[in-house]
């Protein structure tokens, strides 16, 4: 899975709260509503931004399999 795909589905899914994803990624809640509702912004997004939830996707991920 690449670094878009885990962003999507972070949002998509709602894996964790929508606030604590922004908090976590310093990406304002507004933006990150939007790409939950409309995950094909995501392609247009800036790098950082995808990464930066493409690692907490990560993360999340890690700790569940713990």
């Amino acid at each position: 899975m690449n670094d878009l795909e885990k962003a999507q589905k972070l949002l998509i899914t709602k894996l964790m709260p929508l606030k604590v994803v922004s908090n976590k990624s310093k990406i304002s809640y507004d933006t990150i509503r939007q790409y939950a509702s409309h995950p094909e912004k995501l392609e247009k997004a800036a790098w950082k931004k995808v990464y930066t939830l493409a690692l907490i996707y990560d993360e999340l991920v890690s700790e569940l399999t713990k």
